[in-house]
């Protein structure tokens, strides 16, 4: 209880020292809500996202100098995927006694001090050739039962209680989900640099060009100040491809267009090593659809969009988007006490609409198909429906 409170302490403090910065005149700051309920399964996971903006001069005359500080909070939802005695992966019935509700709710505050320095001023409006970036991370979570079983007296069975008070699993273990350990509360700190090669002439609703980056992340034993639930490095890759097919283009306006379509690839490649791989951090993330905990990672969004109207403005429009996803998970299982090998197809494809309003205010809708799901899950039909608002 002591450690909870000393965590929420420091995040607080966090954020009130970059508001009194802010408010003293050293940057302004951004505000988004984001709100994604979940039809499926009645929950509605959301977060709010500040960022303070503070101003300094550009380094290299010409490209952009940046430093800022951001704090995401909110809630999640999640399902234990693995064990947390040996770490073995969960399939539809882990202890032959019917389905086991694995799913939980983590309340999460992460905090994010970066700086980012652009090089070689290009011909697209606002952006630079190459970007570096660094910094330093912060994630506070603390993981309880889900809403619906803390409010059913019908659910008897918890994620990680049998009944009230009579703990399903030791604390001891959790080799499985290191994060869950304890009181199942967990500040982890990393370090993280990343490069932005950035060929892609973004006009919003038209897109033409390629965007490439890389990231390292590093967390090892020694960074974490309360506990060791982390301990991991990771290395991500992207490239981004885009084409618009034809545009019209509203007669008298410059740049803005009645009608336009777009294609779309994203590729990312994550490799992640470590003893303790906390679920944040783990896999890749396709709609839907979380990946195996394992050492390497292949996501792939292949999209169509077709934008609407821009209405008296760059950034009010709508949209509607197609989509396939695929990821394929192979090499070893982390978090696992016994060494062992897998692999893993998961797929998903589906639309989306949107209504994008002066990037202020943007509401959506989404459909989709999930096939191939993780650990012989069963396919379904899916679907959600969000909002964000941004000041």
């Amino acid at each position: 209880m002591i450690k909870r409170k000393l965590i929420a302490t420091i995040t607080m403090l966090l954020a009130l020292s970059s508001a009194t910065l802010s408010a003293i005149g050293f940057g302004y700051h951004i505000l988004e809500i984001r709100t994604t309920p979940e039809f499926s399964n009645g929950v509605f996971p959301s977060s709010l996202v500040y960022q303070f903006n503070f101003p300094v001069p550009d380094m290299v005359r010409g490209s952009k100098t940046e430093f800022a500080f951001r704090l995401d909070n909110g809630l999640e939802y999640r399902t234990l995927e693995q064990d947390p005695d040996t770490g073995d992966p969960y399939q539809e019935d882990p202890d032959g006694k019917g389905a086991f509700p694995r799913d939980y709710t983590v309340q999460f505050d992460e905090f994010n001090l970066f700086f980012a320095q652009g090089f070689v001023n290009t011909q697209f409006a606002g952006e630079d050739l190459l970007t570096l970036r660094v910094s330093i991370d912060g994630r506070f979570e603390n993981a309880f039962e889900r809403f619906s079983w803390m409010s059913n007296p019908a659910e008897t069975e918890g994620t990680f209680n049998k009944r009230p008070g009579e703990p399903r699993f030791p604390d001891s273990s959790w080799v499985g989900a290191p994060e869950l350990k304890g009181d199942r509360s967990a500040f982890m700190i990393s370090l993280s640099a990343g490069l932005d090669i950035n060929f892609m002439r973004d006009r919003i609703t038209r897109r033409d060009g390629v965007r490439m980056s890389a990231d390292v992340r590093y967390s090892p034993s020694m960074l974490q100040l309360f506990g060791v639930s982390a301990d991991y490095y990771a290395i991500k890759c992207s490239l981004d491809a885009s084409w618009t097919v034809f545009s019209i283009g509203q007669q008298g306006e410059r740049d803005t267009t009645w009608l336009s379509l777009v294609l779309d690839n994203s590729t990312s490649y994550s490799y992640i090593k470590g003893s303790k791989v906390p679920y944040f951090i783990q896999g890749g993330s396709i709609w839907e659809i979380k990946g195996p905990n394992t050492g390497h990672v292949i996501t792939n969004r292949s999209s169509v969009t077709l934008y609407g109207p821009q209405i008296n403005s760059y950034d009010c429009y709508p949209y509607v988007m197609g989509f396939f996803d695929i990821g394929y998970s192979f090499g070893e299982l982390l978090n696992s006490s016994t060494p062992r090998q897998m692999n893993e197809f998961f797929s998903a494809v589906g639309f989306r609409a949107e209504f994008v309003i002066f990037n202020i205010a943007s509401i959506y809708y989404e459909i989709g198909y999930v096939a191939d799901p993780v650990l012989n899950g069963d396919n379904e039909v899916r679907q959600s429906f969000g909002f964000s608002l941004g000041l």
